[in-house]
């Protein structure tokens, strides 16, 4: 009778965690450039447990030929392009997002600009690259990856302060 009163709420449990599937999505500035930016987003995003020591406080560096990934989201269920483009727009991104580059100059780009080819805000760019691995229990990805390229080009039009 002990073990009956054990083993059920212990079946229970596993049963209904085996049915729900988990997702992450994530969001990586690829700084292919030569000059080292700072990511500042606007979005209300702004914690995630410490990487490296530090929160995530509306700022990211991002050296020049390196790549910075930052988990945006998660939780039950799948997600998939739409999802992960909705919540980068709404809870990263937020009204404005600036490259602040080696510290001097600053390129701004704001929610309104969804066409240009440059705009972090317009996701069918050629600068963002988009992966995600296939959850094994159907119905959608588990894990999906945004990419926005940064290169020189880009960061030729920042304002001069």
């Amino acid at each position: 009778m002990k073990a009956k009163r054990i083993l059920l709420p212990l079946l229970a449990a596993m049963l209904m965690t085996a049915c729900d599937p988990s997702f992450s999505d994530e969001y990586t500035i690829d700084n292919q450039s030569s000059h080292d930016i700072l990511f500042v987003w606007s979005g209300p995003w702004r914690f995630y447990p410490y990487e490296n020591g530090r929160n995530f406080d509306g700022t990211y560096p991002v050296a020049a030929g390196q790549k910075a990934t930052l988990p945006i989201f998660g939780g039950l269920g799948s997600t998939g392009l739409n999802g992960i483009i909705i919540i980068t727009r709404d809870h990263l991104l937020g009204d404005s997002v600036q490259f602040i580059i080696d510290g001097i100059d600053t390129l701004t780009f704001y929610a309104s600009d969804t066409l240009g080819a440059d705009s972090p805000y317009n996701f069918k760019s050629s600068r963002y690259t988009y992966d995600e691995l296939p959850s094994s229990m159907g119905g959608g990805a588990c894990w999906a990856s945004l990419t926005f390229k940064v290169d020189d080009a880009m960061l030729a039009s920042a304002n001069k302060k």
